[in-house]
């Protein structure tokens, strides 16, 4: 092999070296841009329980045929005559909620929520994971205190904030996306 053989030969395995050099850091330094992408971030989520009421008269609608608070926990219903025994057509409905009551975050995210309740004396509240595991066991949240509960979302799909005093419709979704 000729001098001018060995130097091209060295040329091509320097450019090769080279190229898989940088091939390398780009790929670290990609998979660090990713990691840094992903990474696990905490939440905090002011809430608020409320009751939503509504009123009227039954010469302006007819009262629900069926009770709604035989429908949920979570709905309430006072008949003419027992809304206000001073306008006797009067009736009202009533529903407790969380609001907002959908969040979203990624899994692997910290999740602390913040609920002032603004109505109803108490409520029985927990979180369930998305497969009915506790994830933060029933405590009892009363009217004019804020309540707070943290845990880290580890598994993808619908996890609950849930009042068993007003269950079903008193829930809050917190749905968890893979990363």
């Amino acid at each position: 092999m000729g001098r001018h053989q060995e130097w091209y030969m060295r040329q091509q395995d320097l450019k090769v070296a080279t190229t898989f050099g940088v091939l390398i850091l780009s790929t670290m330094f990609l998979v660090k841009d990713v990691n840094a992408q992903r990474a696990s971030t905490t939440h905090t989520i002011f809430m608020t329980a409320v009751e939503f009421k509504g009123a009227t008269t039954t010469d302006k609608l007819a009262p629900p045929s069926t009770n709604p608070a035989g429908l949920s926990k979570g709905y309430g219903y006072k008949a003419p005559g027992e809304a206000d025994k001073n306008a006797p057509t009067k009736w009202e409905v009533a529903s407790y909620a969380f609001t907002p009551g959908f969040v979203t975050v990624h899994q692997g995210d910290t999740v602390t929520v913040i609920v002032f309740v603004a109505n109803g004396d108490k409520h029985e509240v927990a979180v369930l994971a998305p497969d009915g595991q506790v994830v933060v066991p029933t405590a009892t949240w009363q009217r004019g205190q804020e309540h707070r509960v943290s845990f880290v979302a580890e598994k993808v799909g619908t996890y609950r904030l849930s009042c068993s005093t007003h269950a079903p419709t008193m829930t809050a979704t917190i749905l968890v996306l893979p990363r």
